[in-house]
C-alpha cells in the first residue's frame, strides 16, 4: 500500500475535487525512512526524486537520488555530484534541463564557512560538473533554498540580509542584484526556506521565531513553520501561516511543488517523540525510534488545494 501512494504521488494523481488537507508521507520506507531527510525535488515527469538525507550533529547532508521503476521508487543512491561536501537543499528546474543546490564544497580550492549555490547542467551521462554561481547571487553569509521560475527568475535565500527571500532576473550568463521578495522580517525571525510557484504567483516560506507559530508544550526552542506570501500587483503580500495539520508544534519546512503544481512537499519533524502522547513502554519507545516519524525530519505531501492557492 505504501508504495502505491507513493507511485501516485509521483504521477500526481492524488489531486482530488475535494482537496485532502491532512499531510501524507512520501514515499514511506524508502524516501522517507527512520533518518533524517528532507529537501525533496521532482523531475518534471515526476518520476526522480532528489532529496538530502542527514546527519544529526556534525550536521554533514549529501543529495540522494530515487527513481520510480516498474511501479516503485527504486532503493535511493547518492547523486553522483553529491557525497563528498555538504549539499542541501536541491531544486530541479520545470524544464528539467538544470539541478540547484547549496553547498560548503571549496570554491576555487579555498574551503567555505558558509552555503553557496552551485548548479549542474543536464548531458548526455547524466550531470555535469558543478558550476558556482557568482556574484551578485553568491556573496557574504549563506545562500541556501534555490528556486527558479519558467521565466528564469531565481529565488533563493540569503542571510546577508535577514536571513530572507531574495530574487534575481537572468542577465546574459549572469545575473542582476538581488532583491528582497516581500516586507521586511518581524524582529526576532528569520525566513530560511522558500520555493516559489514557476508562474511567479506565491511563494511557500519557511520562517522561524514568529509568534504564531505553532509550539510544543515544553516550548524549548523555537521551531520553523510554513507560511505563504502571495503575488500583489508587483508586490507581494504579508506572510500568511498555515495552519494544522499543514504546521504542527514540530520542525516544519523545506517547501518544494510537485511538477504538476497540485501538491506541496515539505519536511517535518512530527511524530510520536515530538508531539507527546500517552507514556511510552520500552516496546513502543523502541518501535518510534526505529521508523518514520521519530522526531527526525520526514517528507511529506499534501494537496496545494488545502492551503487555497489553486484556481
Amino acid at each position: 500500500m505504501t508504495k502505491l501512494l507513493g507511485i501516485a504521488v509521483a504521477a500526481g494523481l492524488l489531486a482530488a475535487a475535494a482537496p485532502n488537507p491532512v499531510p501524507r508521507l512520501f514515499a514511506l520506507g524508502v524516501v522517507s525512512t527512520r533518518d533524517y531527510e528532507r529537501d525533496a525535488a521532482l523531475t518534471p515527469d515526476g518520476r526522480t526524486v532528489y532529496f538530502t538525507k542527514r546527519t544529526m550533529w556534525s550536521y554533514f547532508s549529501a543529495i540522494c537520488v530515487s527513481h520510480l521503476k516498474n511501479g516503485a521508487w527504486s532503493e535511493p543512491e547518492v547523486a553522483p555530484f553529491s557525497g563528498r561536501y555538504r549539499d542541501a537543499t536541491p531544486f530541479v528546474t520545470p524544464d528539467g534541463a538544470h539541478l540547484y543546490f547549496a553547498s560548503l564544497r571549496p570554491v576555487d580550492g579555498a574551503p567555505r564557512r558558509d552555503y553557496d549555490l552551485w548548479v549542474v547542467d543536464r548531458v548526455p551521462s547524466g550531470w555535469s560538473e558543478p558550476r558556482h554561481l557568482d556574484a551578485p547571487v553568491n556573496g557574504p553569509g549563506n545562500q541556501l533554498s534555490p528556486s527558479l521560475t519558467r521565466g528564469g527568475a531565481l529565488y533563493f535565500v540569503s542571510d546577508a540580509d535577514g536571513p530572507h527571500v531574495m530574487r534575481s532576473s537572468p542577465q546574459g550568463s549572469g545575473w542582476l542584484p538581488p532583491t528582497m521578495a516581500g516586507d521586511s522580517n518581524q524582529a526576532g525571525t528569520a525566513e530560511v526556506g522558500a520555493v516559489v510557484d514557476p508562474g511567479e504567483r506565491f511563494l511557500v516560506v519557511t520562517v522561524v521565531g514568529r509568534a504564531d507559530a505553532l509550539h510544543s508544550a515544553e516550548g524549548i526552542y523555537p521551531r520553523t513553520d510554513l507560511y505563504v506570501r502571495e503575488r500583489q500587483g508587483d508586490g507581494w503580500s504579508a506572510l500568511r501561516h498555515l495552519a494544522a495539520p499543514i504546521n504542527s508544534a514540530a520542525d516544519d519546512g523545506s517547501p518544494a511543488l510537485s511538477p504538476d503544481g497540485k501538491s506541496l512537499l515539505f519536511t517535518s519533524e512530527r511524530g510520536g517523540l515530538t508531539e507527546h502522547g500517552p507514556s511510552l513502554t520500552f516496546g513502543a519507545l523502541e518501535d518510534l525510534l526505529h521508523r518514520p516519524g521519530n522526531g527526525l525530519g520526514d517528507i511529506y505531501i499534501v494537496d496545494l488545494g488545502a492551503l487555497g492557492l489553486l484556481p
